[in-house]
């Protein structure tokens, strides 16, 4: 059986607004004055409207996710069906790095509707097997099969996936540095990362989810042509 391609798809930001239902818990924390505030222009939140430092954001979101803050989350409008789309053709995997989730995640998942199956703590094995995590890494990823699956990691370049849609603008220079083809939801704090990613040919920024499967099935095609270039200049 071919091995379907591996496309890593973040959550907060990306897949689901973090930045109102961040608002919503703000508010009922007490805090007045972010019910309007613009989406932010750095990704600490450090910025116009919102914070004065590097330091406030934090501790807050780390109040914000014991009030619920990531079962508060909204899909962007078309996620849903594309995830579905995306999840037809290649093996899907939601991976985030947020702290301090046991089970909100996983249970936000499937009251969406999205069979996702819970893999593994990536770092904990990749702390517990260093010398095997990377060899098998990509092989667990890519499992054939329709299905959606779900997993905790830092460090998503470890995945190896085919391709990303990401908003982590620290992320994605690093999978840029790799030549890893991304897909940019568009915010005010990633506009480097978006002419980064067109200008270079790795990727393309959407701000409507519903333009993610035709971006990605390009981007797949792009980087299969370009394999069996190198294959065929390999032979020769």
């Amino acid at each position: 059986m071919t091995e379907r391609p591996l496309i890593v798809i973040d959550l907060d930001n990306t897949f689901v607004d973090y930045t109102t239902a961040f608002r919503e818990c703000l508010t009922q924390m007490g805090y007045d004055g972010y019910a309007d505030a613009p989406d932010p222009s750095d990704y600490s939140f450090a910025c116009r409207g919102w914070f004065g430092n590097d330091d406030t954001f934090l501790p807050l979101h780390r109040r914000a996710v014991e009030l619920g803050l990531y079962l508060r989350e909204r899909p962007y409008a078309g996620a849903l069906d594309a995830a579905y789309d995306l999840a037809r053709r290649h093996s899907v995997l939601f991976a985030t790095s947020r702290e301090q989730d046991e089970t909100d995640s996983l249970r936000w998942l499937h009251a969406y509707g999205l069979d996702a199956t819970a893999d593994w703590n990536l770092d904990l094995w990749r702390d517990t097997y260093p010398e095997t995590f990377e060899l098998t890494m990509s092989r667990s990823c890519r499992r054939n099969g329709s299905g959606i699956r779900f997993c905790h990691i830092q460090d998503k370049t470890f995945l190896d996936a085919d391709l990303y849609v990401e908003d982590n603008p620290h992320t994605l220079d690093r999978l840029m540095d790799k030549k890893t083809r991304v897909l940019i939801k568009r915010h005010a704090y990633n506009l480097p990362q978006c002419d980064r990613a067109e200008q270079s040919g790795l990727g393309f920024a959407f701000d409507d989810w519903t333009q993610a499967p035709t971006l990605a099935k390009r981007l797949l095609r792009k980087r299969m042509t370009e394999d069996q270039n190198n294959i065929d200049t390999l032979i020769q």
